[in-house]
């Protein structure tokens, strides 16, 4: 994030973020219960942090987020044994933020076939489109036109209301990202 002039690709970025994030935090042994307490403790941490800076705070809580997602698919997939590469660990990063569909979908998207760009703009496609009326009337037009720009302007803002509400209540929130990942690796 320090250089904001170097142009890098998505798929870059997220392999970039699983090696900060195995680079940050190496530990070889932890129960079930030292990954929830140890992806929570992150978590507040960094929303700490985040909310500390004031007018950028909701973009400070989403680089957050990504991180510590990212950090707590490295826990689990330690936890149950499992040897995942950098970019075995960003495909299951774009299953659990709903970017690619499945795993194989991320991997290809990540080699390249489509970008993650292309995924990207297409689930962003298909969100706009779901706002848009069947029936092209002065009132649904208008209606859609808010819509969207309400989710827009949501992605614009960085939701800061969101960035305490999210440092407050960590543990929910961290139990049900861990239980999906626990789904994506395959593990009852």
């Amino acid at each position: 994030m320090l250089d904001q002039e170097e142009a890098v690709s998505i798929e870059s970025y997220l392999i970039s973020l699983v090696r900060a994030v195995r680079n940050d935090d190496a530990v070889d042994e932890r129960s079930a219960r030292d990954v929830y307490v140890a992806a929570r403790r992150r978590r507040r941490q960094l929303g700490m942090v985040s909310v500390a800076l004031g007018p950028l705070a909701g973009f400070a809580n989403q680089v957050a987020d990504l991180y510590c997602e990212a950090a707590v698919i490295c826990d689990v997939a330690a936890l149950y044994g499992r040897r995942l590469a950098d970019d075995q660990i960003a495909a299951h990063v774009l299953v659990l933020w709903g970017i690619a569909d499945d795993l194989g979908a991320a991997e290809r998207s990540l080699a390249g076939t489509p970008s993650v760009a292309d995924l990207l703009g297409a689930k962003m496609k298909t969100s706009l489109d779901s706002h848009l009326p069947e029936e092209m009337t002065k009132l649904s037009i208008a209606k859609a036109l808010w819509s969207t720009r309400a989710g827009v302007g949501d992605v614009r803002r960085g939701a800061t209301g969101e960035a305490l509400l999210t440092v407050a209540f960590t543990g929910f929130r961290t139990k049900k990202v861990i239980r999906k990942i626990e789904g994506q690796l395959g593990i009852d």
